[in-house]
């Protein structure tokens, strides 16, 4: 193959290392993101349900006792 064929060829052997790259340094950053994203979010999340926890566990919550209506005990 010589002339404009050859060109096409060696042009596309050329591009095709440097989009994988390209697809690569992408790929990664979004992992990167991502990760941190869900990372914080979970952290956030089981420092709340601790937090909860804790005030439910150590709160001095009583429970007020009602008269209820409907109670055929007078």
């Amino acid at each position: 193959m010589t002339g404009r064929g050859a060109r096409s060829v060696s042009a596309k052997a050329a591009l095709l290392p440097l989009a994988l790259l390209w697809l690569a340094v992408h790929a990664v950053l979004l992992a990167i993101i991502l990760g941190a994203k869900f990372l914080f979010t979970k952290t956030a999340i089981v420092v709340l349900l601790l937090m909860a926890a804790t005030v439910f566990l150590f709160a001095k919550l009583r429970a007020i006792p009602r008269k209820l209506v409907h109670s055929p005990v007078v």
